[in-house]
């Protein structure tokens, strides 16, 4: 073999070996960023999980609070109307006494000028 052959194989053997060395870094690199996207994953997937259970939690909160209000002020208003109606009963009954009051003395204004 010559001299430059011999040189053209030492210099092909070094570059393959630099490439296959690179190779080897890249992938190990490859290797250490998946386990760190993997992990941050599973760190966002465990934050997001906590969050939804402490928003559903809030909103259960909210919603019992809520229903809670809303039964009190539909317990007032009926009871607010009840006293409406009762008082408006009582209004009718009152002008029917006063109609009858009124009729009655029609009667005797008409009878006493008949008189």
């Amino acid at each position: 073999m010559s001299p430059e052959l011999i040189g053209i194989l030492a210099v092909g053997t070094a570059l393959a070996t630099l490439l296959l060395t690179g190779f080897r870094r890249v992938d190990a690199r490859i290797a250490s960023l998946t386990t760190r996207m993997e992990r941050g994953e599973a760190s966002l997937t465990t934050r997001i999980n906590q969050v939804e259970a402490s928003l559903t939690t809030r909103i259960n909160q909210v919603e019992a609070s809520l229903t809670t209000r809303i039964n009190q002020v539909e317990a007032s208003l009926t009871t607010r109307m009840e006293r409406v109606e009762a008082g408006q009963t009582e209004l009718r009954e009152r002008m029917a006494h006063l109609e009858g009051l009124l009729e009655g003395l029609r009667e005797a204004i008409t009878h006493n000028r008949a008189a």
